[in-house]
């Protein structure tokens, strides 16, 4: 149950005190919990953002800058003269008014709370949201907004650097980050450009009570961004998430309740404040390791090659066809997206993304295999999720923690008492729930929570990988130091059929069956 956190450690109304004593203006915000499938299938967003199939998400909602008009659904801020004529545009609006923000290079954002229950995964980490479009550019397959006042943007939703997670986070129970129990516990986030504006706001926390021992930082390195309140400058987002709740019920209550565990503030100097000491761009976490699960793994290939084929023997019949789904990355490093000026989807530094092909569910009778390495075994990942999707909206709609809730999924593939079988995992995608180890995917149509909380036969859709955590680096995976997880698509006979778009690709099966690769769609005619 909730007990006060703001001020368990000190005293909030002493902490603003401090800083409206020492200059600054402070107003709330609010962390709010997003079911972001309601919000796509209400139109309300563009797109789901490759969101993980039932793993929850908060974002940060603040006020408009003092001296900044509000955009819809917002109130004005502290001291607004809406006939000023320097006042700077509105932010723009997209998930929830205020989610997607601008920022002065001399302002702050501290978050006082409480951590979430158990879960075997937490963040917090700031992003670069929305960038002005370039001159010249093609922008007509990215997501876009804006209009003359604002500026035209477009989506980047790039990670700023390594997040802040139940591995090392400072809390309560893990005062600097000291091993413990950092659920339940009070914490402080403090995102920052700068680092004199950082040790002002820490001097405010101290002096009002809160120990510097639960204080974290989240900083944005400021020469990789364009801060600042004017028309075309940056906006950001903030984003809280969480993986896998230990008691489901308490999980859930905390993250649908989430703006009763956490203070949010805005603080702003009343006069600007020149930057002299901005944060560099952080030194990351290094990903590789000399442990490759090449190496790890015994006899991999025979046994990967062992499992694919017992999977076509188990599956595969007169009545069907199949074929193997390529798999490829899916979501790049946040920073290689903010140079490549290309979506990245709020990418997690504690995570590794895969995707297989595209492809099409065409009757109710096919299904997929997904299978591979059980990477929580290797030690090369704390857990992994896998999510079907819809391409169109990137709306994860069903998945599976399958290490934690498939164990020894593969072990039936192999011999009796075969000691190997443990690195493996397989289970199925499908509309039925016809057995053991089935994941159901839901309709789109008539589906009585919203559209986007499925996906409708002969829709674009594709499997997303995550492997979360090497339990080395407590970071995600490198990409090499892994092998990549795979899918097979079966598919209902029902005769020829046509497709009438340019053939790129294609592959001739050992049966008379052609595969044809469309613009990463596989096809069976």
């Amino acid at each position: 149950m909730y007990n006060s956190t703001f001020n368990k450690e000190g005293n909030l109304q002493a902490f603003i005190s401090n800083l409206e004593d020492s200059g600054f203006i402070v107003q709330e915000g609010q962390l709010n919990y997003v079911d972001i499938l309601k919000l796509a299938s209400e139109g309300l967003v563009p797109s789901c953002f490759g969101n993980n199939a039932n793993a929850p998400y908060a974002v940060l909602t603040l006020p408009p800058a003092p001296n900044q008009d509000p955009t819809v659904g917002q109130e004005p801020p502290i001291g607004y003269q809406s006939n000023n004529p320097a006042n700077y545009p509105a932010n723009i609006n997209l998930i929830l008014p205020g989610a997607t923000f601008k920022l002065r290079p001399d302002e702050a954002i501290v978050l006082i709370g409480q951590t979430p229950p158990p879960a075997y995964y937490f963040s917090f980490r700031s992003y670069l949201g929305l960038v002005e479009n370039k001159p010249g550019k093609d922008y007509s397959d990215a997501i876009t907004t804006g209009n003359d006042v604002t500026g035209y943007y477009h989506m980047i939703f790039a990670s700023l650097g390594d997040t802040l997670s139940n591995w090392g986070i400072w809390t309560e129970n893990t005062p600097q980050g000291t091993a413990g129990y950092p659920f339940d516990s009070s914490t402080i986030v403090i995102s920052s450009a700068d680092q004199r504006i950082n040790q002002q706001v820490r001097n405010a926390l101290s002096s009002a009570g809160y120990d510097w021992g639960i204080m974290n930082d989240d900083n944005i390195p400021m020469n990789l961004v364009n801060m600042g309140l004017e028309k075309g400058k940056d906006t950001f987002l903030f984003v809280m998430r969480a993986q896998l709740w230990a008691q489901q019920d308490v999980g859930d209550a905390y993250i649908h309740n989430v703006e009763k565990y956490f203070k949010a503030l805005r603080i702003t100097p009343k006069r600007p404040i020149p930057i002299h000491n901005p944060w560099p761009v952080p030194i990351r976490e290094i990903r590789e390791t000399d442990k490759t699960e090449f190496r790890i793994v015994p006899n991999v290939v025979h046994d990967y090659n062992h499992l694919r084929n017992e999977i076509i023997k188990r599956y595969g019949s007169p009545d069907f066809d199949h074929v193997d789904l390529d798999t490829n990355i899916w979501i790049i490093d946040g920073y290689e997206g903010i140079l490549q000026d290309v979506n990245v989807y709020g990418d997690d530094t504690d995570a590794l993304y895969l995707k297989t092909d595209n492809f099409q569910l065409t009757t109710d009778d096919d299904f997929v295999i997904v299978y591979g390495i059980n990477h929580e075994q290797t030690g090369k990942a704390t857990f992994c999720q896998n999510s079907f999707y819809g391409a169109e909206l990137w709306n994860g709609v069903a998945g599976s923690f399958h290490t934690v809730e498939f164990p020894n999924s593969a072990v039936e593939f192999f011999p009796q008492g075969y000691q190997n079988a443990k690195f493996y995992y397989a289970f199925k995608m499908a509309r039925k729930a016809d057995g053991d180890r089935v994941v159901v995917i839901p309709y789109s149509t008539g589906n009585s929570k919203g559209s986007a909380y499925g996906v409708d036969n002969n829709e674009e859709a594709y499997i997303g990988f995550r492997l979360y955590q090497d339990k080395e680096t407590k970071v995600g995976p490198a990409l090499y130091d892994v092998i990549w997880d795979n899918a097979i698509l079966f598919t209902k006979k029902k005769g020829q059929r046509r497709n009438k778009r340019i053939v790129k690709e294609y592959e001739q099966d050992r049966s008379s069956h052609i595969y044809i690769k469309v613009g990463g769609t596989v096809t069976v005619i």
